[in-house]
């Protein structure tokens, strides 16, 4: 298959499935939001955890920038920021309840990628990364109900803010919290220690899942 051929697809197959799915609404959209998250989720992670790791750890999109690259612009520093973001915006879209605020913040970061790597002339990137803007537009759209208020602030703000908030037991929203806060601060720890920083971040999981157990329990028994 011609390379433009290749090209077009890696944007036109997310824009077909972004029109198909979200208006038939059903399954069909279910499994288009739940994949598009498990996808951008995890290409975010592996994007963080290989510039944080010093390039120890692939990611699945394979090595976008490293820091041999990186450090003929003395860019060291902004790829660890870079790092740490993407692992933020990775957690987020994992997750049922923050998945919102990280497609938000998904569609700057891909916007930076697209640059960059046009502008060091990157073959191919630009459009498979266009692709996966695509996939995220189409969950901003999918979550529309709750973007529009920062779009457009209710009429009667005082109704806003007096809607409930769905929240879970407050040992447990500490719980997912801490292990939040351990996996982001595990990921630094690899100047001191590749083990260390695995090991860490492998705690702060084990608190986030036990923080889902016990959400997942206690709708399961409503």
């Amino acid at each position: 298959m011609p390379t433009t051929a290749v090209y077009a697809l890696m944007i036109l197959l997310p824009i077909v499935a972004t029109a198909v799915a979200l208006p038939a609404g059903g399954w069909l959209r279910r499994i288009y939001v739940v994949g598009a998250r498990l996808l951008l989720g995890a290409l975010m992670l592996g994007g963080g955890l290989y510039k944080l790791s010093d390039n120890h750890i692939p990611g699945l999109m394979g090595p976008p920038m490293n820091h041999a690259f990186l450090a003929k612009y003395g860019l060291e520093i902004f790829a660890q920021f870079i790092g740490v973001a993407q692992l933020i915006i990775g957690l987020l879209l994992l997750t049922g309840r923050f998945a919102l605020l990280g497609a938000v913040l998904l569609v700057p970061m891909w916007l930076n990628i697209i640059f960059l790597t046009w502008s060091q002339h990157w073959v191919g990137t630009p459009f498979l990364v266009t692709g996966f803007l695509v996939l995220t537009l189409g969950l901003l759209l999918h979550d529309y109900p709750r973007l529009k208020w920062l779009l457009y602030p209710p009429a009667d703000p005082v109704v806003l803010r007096h809607a409930p908030l769905r929240t879970g037991p407050t040992s447990t929203e500490l719980l997912w919290w801490l292990g939040t806060g351990v996996v982001i601060g595990g990921s630094l720890l690899y100047p001191l220690s590749f083990a260390l920083m695995l090991g860490t971040m492998a705690a702060g999981l084990l608190l986030l899942l036990a923080a889902g157990w016990r959400l997942w329990r206690r709708r399961s028994a409503v």
